[in-house]
């Protein structure tokens, strides 16, 4: 059942359009706004606003689990894993920077382009990622609960304001839910895409605890697509970013299949 929904998870995320309604409906924000006014400590309000739903979906899976062949289980994991989908339009995101770099005339500051080309790729790739692969990493370890711990810590997260004083801890919790699932999604970068120079990349920062999430990934990517730091002119810049944002496109598309890959050796092993 884990790979069925991961199937069926992947072909709604490759396929949908608009917003996610299921998310829209729920409204997270009007949920923990009650847990934020009734509760004062910020490390008990954080873990009752998430730890709740996650701990009654666990123990619903681990009853529905042997209902009717596991369907109703299948249910709840589809419920779980499209709220857990956050629409990122990945088409829409590149063309619009494609048509950014297109309209650069030669007056355009050739360092300051590169910075904001390196910008985007990080905020591409990390936004990519952030949409679906950490919920679907705890989802085959520790089924619909896992997938809904880590949607629900980052949407509290997304829902925080700078001076709130569980920031640091939500940070913290959601950057150690990513950690594992980005190092999955580097090595499957390699398997994807160019191997070795990904490959030697992503052995590299394998156990580096300490580098930011979005640039562990940016570098894998950009390793994994091949590529080039060396601009002649600005028209070579742009040839070459537009040239290495259409393979970081198709590496992101292609990263969909190394996902169900995973999926696959999980069940296989009965994990």
């Amino acid at each position: 059942m884990k790979f069925l929904t991961v199937l069926i998870v992947i072909f709604l995320y490759r396929n949908w359009i608009g917003d996610n309604p299921l998310r829209d409906s729920i409204g997270f924000d009007r949920y923990a706004k009650w847990f934020r006014q009734n509760i004062s400590s910020p490390a008990i309000r954080f873990l009752a606003c998430v730890g709740i739903p996650v701990v009654l979906v666990w123990l619903v899976s681990v009853e529905l689990w042997q209902w009717a062949f596991g369907l109703p289980w299948l249910l709840l994991s589809l419920l779980v894993m499209v709220y857990a989908i956050d629409i990122v339009d990945a088409d829409a995101l590149f063309d619009g920077h494609a048509q950014t770099l297109q309209e650069l005339d030669e007056s355009a500051d050739i360092e300051e382009e590169i910075r904001r080309q390196d910008e985007f790729k990080e905020t591409a790739i990390y936004e990519v990622f952030q949409s679906l692969y950490p919920a679907l990493f705890w989802f085959l370890l520790a089924g619909p609960a896992g997938a809904l711990l880590y949607t629900l810590s980052r949407e509290y997260l997304l829902d925080s304001e700078d001076d709130d004083s569980e920031l640091s801890l939500v940070e913290d919790v959601v950057y150690w839910l990513e950690w594992p699932a980005a190092k999955v999604n580097g090595f499957l970068f390699a398997l994807v895409g160019h191997f070795g120079k990904c490959f030697e990349e992503w052995l590299g920062s394998l156990f580096d605890i300490r580098q930011p999430i979005a640039r562990g990934l940016t570098l894998a990517a950009c390793a994994a697509s091949g590529s080039t730091e060396n601009h002649d002119s600005l028209a070579d810049f742009v040839r070459t970013s537009l040239e290495h944002n259409f393979d970081l496109k198709e590496l992101l598309v292609r990263l969909s299949f190394g996902w169900l890959g995973i999926a696959a050796i999980v069940v296989i092993f009965g994990l």
